[in-house]
């Protein structure tokens, strides 16, 4: 059985898809296509575009839930993303899509009064499937740093490397390179971290319980950012204290990448592995 679900924006609420009372019965998640960029009859490159999805399922009485109380927590999660246009996040598997679901078209609802098929409208203005990966990168002398002293780095990796505790590894396991976001924690001034030779910095100052976040998740440049988050929680704006010698936006090639940083401080970079469509992977059901 796939693993498919749906958390709502507003409240992280979740609608499993793979769990009575609702059951995925098809669809066509799975299928995906770009549009050919064409200049003079010629193919340039590829793109995607706003685009719907399909999603077929059952809901049925369950339990104690009635079908009324399982199709109205269904559109009541999802119609608070289409009211504030904050767009959720379908799941398959590990991989999700932001997106929103606009419509639903039932049937079989007059002659079964416990069950009913439902098609849902997905809808995208960002049709990729992101898989997330973690790292974290601990400041020198603390004690997550002093147990990297045992820990096991690929075979590739010379021994040297492995021995230095601000000079580590980051792997990215997609075949290309990711988009990211990385949180760098105060205290500390003007953090500069180099990734596979390519310097990220921001000159400016983290006091202690402050961090900034470089956000270079999307591949659209009007919605990356750098902010600068207070202890009491406001923020600020950072955009301008980066460095433009060297893009900060630079994503992260595909593969094995030496991670270097004077070890003052920490951070933590999760990245953003795309794909045209999501990683075809099984959840066993027991």
């Amino acid at each position: 059985m796939y693993d498919i679900y749906y958390i709502g924006a507003q409240n992280s609420e979740k609608i499993d898809f793979c769990q009575w009372p609702y059951m995925v019965t098809g669809g066509d998640v799975f299928d995906g296509s770009y549009d050919e960029i064409e200049d003079d009859d010629h193919i340039q490159g590829f793109e995607k575009k706003i685009t719907s999805k399909k999603l077929n399922i059952e809901i049925a009485k369950t339990g104690l839930i009635t079908l009324p109380q399982a199709i109205d927590n269904l559109e009541s999660v999802t119609e608070k993303d289409i009211i504030a246009t904050t767009a959720g996040k379908l799941y398959v598997g590990n991989s999700y899509m932001k997106c929103w679901i606009r419509g639903t078209a039932k049937d079989r609802w007059i002659a079964d009064l416990d069950r009913i098929s439902n098609e849902l409208e997905v809808i995208t203005d960002y049709p990729y499937w992101i898989t997330e990966e973690e790292f974290r990168f601990h400041k020198q002398g603390s004690e997550s740093s002093e147990a990297l002293e045992w820990l096991e780095f690929p075979y590739d990796v010379p021994y040297e490397v492995s021995k230095v505790r601000n000079l580590q590894y980051i792997n990215n396991n997609n075949y290309t390179a990711s988009g990211f976001k990385m949180i760098i924690y105060g205290p500390c001034i003007n953090p500069l971290i180099r990734i596979a030779g390519h310097v990220y910095e921001l000159r400016t100052t983290l006091y202690d319980g402050e961090y900034a976040v470089i956000d270079s998740s999307t591949r659209y440049a009007k919605d990356r950012k750098i902010i600068k988050v207070k202890a009491d929680g406001t923020e600020e704006n950072l955009f301008n204290s980066k460095n433009n010698e060297s893009s900060i936006w630079e994503k992260i090639p595909a593969g094995l990448s030496i991670v270097s940083w004077n070890g003052a401080f920490g951070f933590d970079i999760i990245l953003f592995n795309e794909r045209g469509t999501p990683r075809w992977t099984l959840h066993s059901q027991t």
